[in-house]
């Protein structure tokens, strides 16, 4: 088996990987504010899941194809560019999987930036790196979603508390059941957007292989990716729940439908334009800004303090693992 499969068995991986990592997220609100029943969510999720990813536009896969590396310097590194892709892969994992075993929230997407980065530049040099593609398709839509989120979902609270301040007990019965909507079209548009990243590597080594002269994905690849993220949200996400449904804020049916509401309208805009963000990164910055407008004191910072951090370092930390697990290809 050469490389090129390698690779691509690889990146259905790191989807795999993806959707144990990240997609619990968008489901720990509904669980832990007993809105769906755990089954029934993870089931309702990792369907949307799988129909997001093969139904959805690619605009993402095509930010992650064109956007990262600069053209020239991908078609450059000729048969190298799977033995690049594989170590940028790899990094990213390894600091998925390090988060993933502590429970920390952290961005599958921001490592995979990180990732590729790393054995491009060792490569070619920062000269390789597409900086106004990354600055403004990538770098600052990860960095903005959670800020937005944030706002987002302060507000959604703000205008929803006030629309439902004579209301009786009973409106919390009709927020579970709309709760069925938010989840499904929150996993499939952000359940999309992660699938996609990986796709775009895909995309890459194709049209290196003169196996397609564009940048739309095969069906069947779409199909695989939204196999994997679909089965890794099923295996692995409930990990990860913790950490949005308890650590955060006590969450409630009112706080889990502005949060699911909330991510869902940022998640649209985002997967319209092409953007790659962080669904940890927004569903975590959403009950933050719910928690701040309701009840300040009961959230806890502390902990938001270190998901931050978590989300900053990520990018820089998957860089260095990808670099040096480049370098040493290099030396065997």
């Amino acid at each position: 088996m050469d490389f090129y499969s390698i690779t691509i068995i690889v990146i259905f991986f790191y989807i795999f990987v993806t959707g144990f990592h990240d997609e619990g997220n968008l489901v720990a609100t509904i669980i832990f504010s007993r809105s769906i029943d755990a089954k029934k969510a993870f089931i309702l999720a990792a369907v949307a899941q799988f129909l997001g990813t093969t139904i959805i536009s690619t605009n993402v896969s095509q930010t992650m194809a064109k956007d990262i590396v600069k053209y020239e310097y991908l078609f450059k590194s000729g048969s190298t560019i799977s033995l690049l892709i594989l170590s940028s892969l790899i990094g990213a994992m390894t600091w998925n999987f390090i988060t993933w075993y502590f429970g920390i929230p952290s961005s599958s997407s921001h490592a995979l930036i990180g990732g590729m980065l790393g054995p491009f530049v060792l490569e070619y040099g920062f000269n390789s790196i597409n900086v106004q593609g990354i600055l403004f398709r990538a770098i600052l839509p990860l960095f903005l979603s959670p800020i937005i989120g944030f706002v987002t979902g302060y507000l959604v609270t703000f205008f929803l508390s006030e629309i439902l301040k004579n209301q009786t007990p009973e409106a919390n019965n009709v927020l579970k059941k709309l709760q069925y909507f938010t989840l499904f079209f929150l996993n499939a548009g952000q359940g999309s957007n992660d699938a996609q990243k990986g796709m775009g590597l895909i995309v890459i080594l194709m049209m290196i292989k003169g196996q397609t002269h564009n940048f739309e994905v095969p069906f069947n690849i779409k199909y695989m990716a939204a196999l994997m993220i679909s089965l890794g949200l099923i295996l692995g996400g409930f990990r990860m729940i913790k950490s949005v449904g308890t650590r955060i804020y006590r969450i409630k049916p009112f706080h889990s439908f502005n949060a699911q509401l909330s991510s869902l309208l940022v998640v649209s805009i985002a997967s319209i334009i092409g953007a790659p963000i962080s669904g940890t990164q927004l569903i975590n910055s959403s009950i933050l800004g719910i928690g701040a407008k309701e009840r300040p004191t009961a959230v806890r910072w502390q902990f938001a303090r270190g998901m931050i951090m978590a989300w900053f370092i990520t990018i820089p930390v998957s860089f260095i693992i990808s670099y040096l697990i480049y370098g040493l290809t290099k030396l065997l």
